[in-house]
């Protein structure tokens, strides 16, 4: 049974995390009728809406998951039902609710950050392939190494700047091949210029991403809800401000629908009501971020942020390779295969391996604050040659001072990761930590160091 949920997790973090991407690009390719007669769906503000509605659908399967958890704890509670359910004895409803409440809103700031970084990548879409635009996404390594230099004093090694490396170059052969191809639409011409600026504004999302991921790993160390939960909250709160706030804004913008900055909301909605093919890639799109959601966390809590990495690394290759099909078949959408392809292809290639690279840096550091521990640096060193990983507060209460450790890996996030769609090939092995394995390297620790062990 544990072999069929297994596979079936994995295919699904496949098939629907390249149907996620492929249809963030396609939607922008099928024609409606819209306020002012036929028009391509080029819409990036309302697909980032659609994003973020898909996110929230995370929210009933994040609490009957935890109901169904809960009822398990009961049942294997039995006759010990005196003993305390939390590990602090915290037990008092009110207390809980109040503490949850209080982390579910300090999520709505990294919903800004994820907001913003969803409109640049959605408007780069627009002059971008599909395989372009997913492996362009690989600049999140970059910034994110940068800022956790900058702001949480980490220090990298000799792999991570070998990754780094890496990664500028295959995003570097990825753009030019692009700018030489030429290609952005399977529908209509792109100008050079419009491609540029796509890809600019995809590397510039990733920026912003990155200073989300540093600004959770600073304030939001201590968080302890469940992964789809994050999903399903910042999923909220992005749909409110997009349907409250930012829909309305650009709507009365100046400039021309469908370039970025202004957008006609009821042109919007008057194209998805007259086009039955919008209606369903929109739909399925819906449920595919949902659906991919929820496999990801299947697999990684089963497999671990190492295979997931080999696994979204796929996801792009799957990407790109149904992207041909569908030109070479339907031969109105996807991307034809140039003489210049072959140049991207080596940049993916650079790319996936300058992700690995860089993981491995990430492990060699964890491998350091484990023999640091073993040592003796930690408040509480377990026995000697007991495996005693130190988590991100450990690591961080060793220093004299109270300031963070500085051999503490890029990687080491003490807020789970989610699964969002916006992540990509390098989210998941890099300088994100599985929630699986941080949270095991916390529990580890935690009972190494309890006086009742």
């Amino acid at each position: 049974m544990v072999a069929i949920v297994t596979v079936a997790s994995v295919t699904g973090l496949l098939v629907f995390g390249t149907t996620t991407s492929l249809f963030a690009k396609i939607v922008y390719e099928l024609q409606g009728e819209g306020l002012d007669g036929e028009k391509f769906f080029r819409k990036p503000w309302a697909m980032t809406t659609v994003m973020f509605l898909g996110m929230t659908f995370c929210l009933p399967l994040a609490y009957l998951q935890e109901y169904r958890n809960k009822k398990k704890l009961k049942e294997l509670a039995g006759d010990s039902a005196g003993a305390p359910l939390l590990p602090d004895g915290r037990q008092e409803n009110g207390y809980q609710h109040t503490s949850e409440l209080k982390q579910v809103m300090m999520l709505s700031i990294p919903t800004v950050f994820d907001l913003i970084a969803t409109v640049l990548m959605n408007i780069g879409l627009l002059s971008v392939t599909a395989s372009v635009y997913q492996m362009m996404r690989g600049a999140e390594m970059l910034f994110a190494a940068l800022f956790s230099v900058t702001f949480l004093h980490r220090h990298l090694n000799k792999n991570h700047f070998m990754g780094i490396g890496c990664c500028v170059m295959g995003i570097c052969l990825v753009g030019m091949s692009s700018m030489l191809a030429g290609e952005g639409s399977s529908t209509h011409d792109v100008p050079p210029t419009a491609i540029l600026m796509g890809m600019l504004l995809i590397i510039a999302s990733q920026c912003v991403q990155a200073a989300q991921i540093t600004f959770e790993e600073f304030f939001l160390t201590d968080m302890d809800i469940a992964p789809l939960k994050i999903v399903g909250y910042e999923g909220l709160f992005g749909s409110i401000a997009m349907i409250c706030v930012m829909l309305p804004l650009v709507h009365f913008l100046p400039g021309e629908d469908g370039e970025g900055i202004h957008e006609d909301s009821l042109d919007t909605l008057h194209m998805i009501g007259h086009s039955r093919s919008i209606q369903i890639v929109l739909a399925v799109d819906m449920l595919a971020l949902l659906s991919y959601n929820f496999a990801g966390m299947c697999v990684t809590g089963q497999l671990g942020a190492v295979f997931r990495t080999v696994l979204e690394t796929m996801r792009t290759l799957f990407v790109w390779l149904v992207d041909l099909l569908l030109f070479y078949t339907i031969h109105k959408l996807g991307e034809s295969w140039t003489e210049y392809s072959w140049i991207q292809a080596a940049g993916f290639v650079v790319l996936v391996c300058g992700t690995l690279i860089y993981g491995r840096g990430d492990e060699k550091a964890i491998e350091e604050i484990i023999e640091e521990a073993q040592e003796g640096h930690g408040p509480q060193s377990p026995a000697a040659g007991a495996f005693a990983p130190v988590p991100a507060s450990s690591a961080a209460a060793a220093v004299p001072g109270g300031g963070r450790a500085p051999s503490r890996p890029v990687s080491m996030r003490g807020t789970p990761s989610s699964f969002k769609s916006t992540r990509n090939l390098t989210s998941f092995g890099s300088y994100h930590q599985s929630y699986t394995y941080s949270r095991s390297l916390q529990h580890t620790i935690a009972a190494a160091e309890s006086p009742h062990v």
